[in-house]
């Protein structure tokens, strides 16, 4: 699973790289920074409407139209990749409803030790941002605000050591056949042709949401942290 992420980017610099040309809501910030985005949090997400590519907040944590409860948002802030065109919350969503959500990385912890969780931080081996695929909808309990999911598949090499599951990340070309493509492309799900991570442990400090700041991303020495360092997962 994915539950946190860091968005620390140029706007302008993303649309450049996308070579797109994309609509963005006059109150959206230049420059996106959180280096420890969690569940619920509002982030710039793309998405496709009528042929027209736009950029605007969504919340993380998919709300369906059909939900009467906006907590479940908190279970479905990633969809799994093998079942999103079986599940009733995303298989109405696969066509119309595919988005991109920018970001440079996201944390990950490995539990191999029941008595430590090590976070590392996972951005693309090439330094690249990350454009990983994802899935939309209007929820009406939220005043019909945008919340979205995370898609994700089974790790490979570069990340099974640490957790089992991946967010599905596209190359620039792939993203755009994801956000355009009349019909969903699902074979770019094969991570053979994603771009590869390069994750590396960082601080305990990003165990809590309050904590926010470029440090989260600082290559550290775990075996050199306090206690005091250490606070709870979410």
């Amino acid at each position: 699973m994915c539950g946190r992420f860091v968005g620390n980017f140029s706007i302008m610099e993303l649309i450049k790289e996308l070579e797109l040309e994309i609509q963005t809501p006059d109150d959206l910030p230049l420059h996106v920074s959180n280096f420890n985005t969690a569940p619920t949090h509002l982030v710039p997400v793309i998405r496709q409407i009528d042929g027209v590519l736009y950029l605007d907040a969504m919340q993380w944590g998919l709300v369906p139209v059909w939900a009467k409860d906006a907590s479940i948002g908190s279970k479905m802030i990633n969809a799994r990749s093998e079942t999103i065109t079986e599940k009733v919350s995303f298989k109405g969503l696969v066509q119309g409803h595919r988005c991109i959500i920018p970001m440079n990385g996201f944390y990950e912890w490995n539990r191999d030790d029941p008595k430590k969780k090590v976070p590392y931080f996972v951005p693309r081996a090439d330094g690249k941002l990350m454009l990983v695929a994802g899935l939309w909808t209007h929820s009406p309990i939220l005043d019909n605000r945008r919340t979205f999911s995370l898609i994700t598949r089974e790790s490979i090499e570069d990340l099974n050591f640490i957790h089992s599951r991946s967010p599905v990340e596209f190359s620039t070309s792939d993203a755009v056949e994801w956000l355009t493509k009349e019909a969903a492309p699902l074979e770019l799900f094969d991570p053979v042709s994603q771009p590869r991570f390069a994750p590396y442990p960082v601080s305990n400090l990003v165990n809590s949401v309050k904590n926010n700041s470029s440090s989260l991303i600082d290559l550290v020495d775990l075996a050199e942290e306090t206690p005091e360092d250490r606070g709870t997962l979410f």
